[in-house]
């Protein structure tokens, strides 16, 4: 990076290449630290603040980079929410150059089919997990499919599993268009889980929630 380059990241602007040439991805932000650097005049200036930020593409596994951006004093307050979620733009030939962009809705992301270590293989664990029970206590869409195409919720539930007492988990799980009727708050839901691995390593059965839900129903 040139001079000029580093003076313009000093001061927190983008360069006008990747936010028009960059990939469309979903970023999450996971922290952000406020700088001594501000710009802009007095009366709406835009503070200059490192953001490190959860990056999702199509296709590609979830990873980590930070920025350095200058924002709007009256934007940044959205930003600093925790969990916040942006849309980005990302450097196809260098990943982890990434650019928060405020002028475009986050994409829906088609997750990675493997190689994402934030998430176990949903298929493996109904196969060679054991059962237990979940009560849903919070649920929400997180703008993301899996590799098969159903929408990705986060959920906060209570487990329940044989051995041990209830404890709750924050996952992210796959969801069918036909179980959507199911995420309200207080449900129980069959599950499986990895007994010797991650508590977070927990799937919902939805086809055997949805035989459940059936049955109660008839």
């Amino acid at each position: 990076m040139g001079l000029l380059g580093k003076m313009k990241s000093m001061t927190g602007a983008v360069p006008k290449e990747l936010l028009e040439n960059g990939l469309l991805g979903r970023g999450i932000i996971a922290a952000v630290q406020q700088t001594s650097v501000s710009t802009g005049v007095d009366f709406n200036p835009s503070h200059v603040c490192v953001f490190t930020l959860e990056v999702a593409l199509d296709g590609v596994p979830r990873y980590q980079a930070t920025c350095r951006q200058a924002i709007l004093a009256t934007v940044l307050p959205q930003l600093m929410t925790p969990g916040a979620t942006v849309a980005v733009r990302v450097d196809p030939k260098d990943r982890s150059r990434v650019a928060i962009s405020l002028g475009e809705e986050p994409p829906v992301v088609t997750m990675a089919s493997s190689g994402d270590a934030n998430t176990g293989s949903a298929a493996r664990i109904l196969e060679e997990g054991v059962p237990c029970k979940v009560v849903i206590v919070q649920s929400q869409p997180l703008g993301m499919r899996s590799s098969t195409g159903k929408d990705m919720y986060a959920f906060l539930l209570t487990v329940m599993a044989d051995g041990r007492p209830p404890f709750q988990i924050q996952v992210g799980n796959p969801v069918p268009p036909e179980a959507v009727p199911l995420l309200y708050p207080g449900n129980t839901v069959p599950a499986k889980r990895m007994p010797n691995g991650d508590d977070r390593q927990l799937v919902i059965d939805w086809d055997a929630a949805l035989a459940q839900a059936t049955t109660v129903s008839a």
